[in-house]
C-alpha cells in the first residue's frame, strides 16, 4: 500500500497540474538453510539477493508524477534494494528513472528494466520463485533487467486492445574512443578490457493478452560481453569469450494461462554469442486455495561451450513453495529449492537443496 508523503499544488492555479510524491516498498526475511553440492551446510537468516531462498527483494521504492499540461505527465522512480542483514546496509538499483508520458507513448531514462523481462519473463515468475535456488533462467543470466547500464525505455501507445510493445536502447558506459567508465557489466557477465561500445545494445519485446492467455515474445542484443552463468554455488562458468565483433544475443518466449483455479506458465529463454550457447526451458503452476497458494516451476538448462576444451554442461531445478496471506501486505511462507549438475562425468558439486521459511511484508 503506497502512503502519499508529499502533494503539491503549486502549479494548480495555472494548469490545474498536481505533484505526487509515495513512499512503498517490502521487506522479506527468512530462516535459510542451505547444503551446497560439496556437501557444506549454512544456516542463515537473509532477506536478499537471489538464489537466498527467500519469497522476494527487501527494497524501497520513492515515486512521484506531475500532470504538466498539453496532455504530458512527468514522472520519476527511485527504487533501491536493501540488505537489512548486511553490517552496512547496502544499496543497489531495482529500477531509479526520470520519464515522461503523452500522446506517443511513455519514455523512460535511467537503470530499467528491459523489455524482455517486463513483456516476456516476468509474468512467468510464479510466486517470486526466481529468488530461489534453482530457477535456472536467472541464475544463467539469459534474462538481463537493465545490468546497471543506462538505458530508455519506451512504451508504445496502446493501439490494440491486450498489446503491448516496448522497445530500449542501452548505453554500457564506453565513450567514443573505446576507454570505459563502467568495469563490470552485471547481466551476461565482465566486460571486455577495452572496445568502443562495450556493453551498448538494443532490446524489442511484444505480449498479446486475450481471455485468460498472454504470449510473449522479445529480443535484446548487447555489445563487448562475455557469455557465462553463475550456479547457485556462486561458481562462474565462462561459455563465450567477450567479442568485439560479435554482439550477445537474448531471445525469450513464454505462454502464460490464468484458468482462475490455476495460472500455468511455460519459459523459454535462449542466449548466444558466437559458437556458445545457453538455453533454458521452465514449466510452473500456480494454485489458490483460499488464503493459501501452492506454486511449483521445474527448469532445465543446457550450455554449449565455445571455449576451447571446456565442457558443455547441463543442470535441472526446481521449486516448491506454499504462501499464506496474514493480511493483505504480510505473507508467510515456506519455500524448498534446488537443482542438481547432470553434465556427463561430473562428480563435484552435483546437487544443492535450499529450504526457507520466512515472512514478507508489504507497504
Amino acid at each position: 500500500m503506497k502512503k502519499t508523503l508529499v502533494a503539491v499544488a503549486a502549479m494548480a492555479a495555472v494548469t490545474g497540474a498536481m505533484a505526487d510524491v509515495t513512499l512503498s516498498g517490502a521487506v522479506d526475511q527468512a530462516l535459510v538453510n542451505t547444503k551446497a553440492g560439496d556437501g557444506v551446510k549454512t544456516s542463515a537468516f537473509t532477506g536478499s539477493a537471489a538464489g537466498a531462498g527467500t519469497l522476494g527483494d527487501t527494497f524501497i521504492t520513492f515515486a512521484g508524477s506531475e500532470d504538466i499540461g498539453g496532455g504530458l505527465k512527468a514522472s520519476f522512480k527511485i527504487e533501491p534494494r536493501l540488505d537489512v542483514n548486511a553490517a552496512a546496509h547496502t544499496m543497489t538499483n531495482r529500477e531509479a528513472y526520470l520519464g515522461l508520458a503523452g500522446s506517443f507513448g511513455d519514455v523512460k531514462i535511467g537503470a530499467n528494466y528491459t523489455p524482455i523481462f517486463l513483456q516476456v519473463a516476468a509474468g512467468s515468475d510464479v510466486g517470486g520463485v526466481s529468488n530461489a535456488m534453482g530457477f535456472l533462467p536467472a541464475s544463467a543470466g539469459t534474462i538481463t533487467i537493465g545490468g546497471g547500464q543506462s538505458t530508455a525505455l519506451y512504451t508504445l501507445p496502446s493501439l490494440v486492445t491486450g498489446l503491448n510493445v516496448q522497445a530500449m536502447l542501452k548505453k554500457g558506459g564506453a565513450d567514443s574512443v573505446g576507454n570505459d567508465v563502467a568495469s563490470t557489466y552485471s547481466g551476461t557477465g565482465a566486460l571486455t578490457a577495452s572496445g568502443k561500445g562495450r556493453g551498448d545494445g538494443t532490446g524489442l519485446a511484444a505480449s498479446y493478452t486475450m481471455s485468460g492467455l498472454t504470449a510473449g515474445y522479445g529480443i535484446e542484443t548487447t555489445k563487448n560481453s562475455q557469455l557465462g552463468f553463475t550456479t547457485n554455488n556462486a561458481a562462474y562458468s565462462l561459455v563465450a569469450a567477450a567479442s568485439t565483433t560479435q554482439s550477445i544475443k537474448n531471445t525469450a518466449m513464454s505462454l502464460i494461462y490464468d484458468a482462475g483455479i490455476a495460472k500455468l506458465t511455460y519459459l523459454n529463454a535462449k542466449a548466444t554469442l558466437g559458437t556458445g550457447a545457453i538455453k533454458t526451458n521452465t514449466y510452473a503452476i500456480s494454485v489458490p486455495l483460499g488464503a493459501t497458494t501452492i506454486n511449483y516451476s521445474m527448469s532445465s538448462q543446457s550450455s554449449n561451450t565455445g571455449v576451447a576444451a571446456a565442457v558443455d554442461q547441463k543442470f535441472s531445478g526446481s521449486q516448491l513453495q506454499a504462501r499464506y496471506a496474514l493480511s493483505k501486505r504480510t505473507t508467510a511462507y515456506l519455500q524448498q529449492g534446488g537443482y542438481n549438475n547432470k553434465t556427463a562425468g561430473q562428480t563435484a558439486n552435483t546437487k544443492s537443496t535450499s529450504t526457507a521459511v520466512g515472512i514478507s511484508h508489504s507497504f
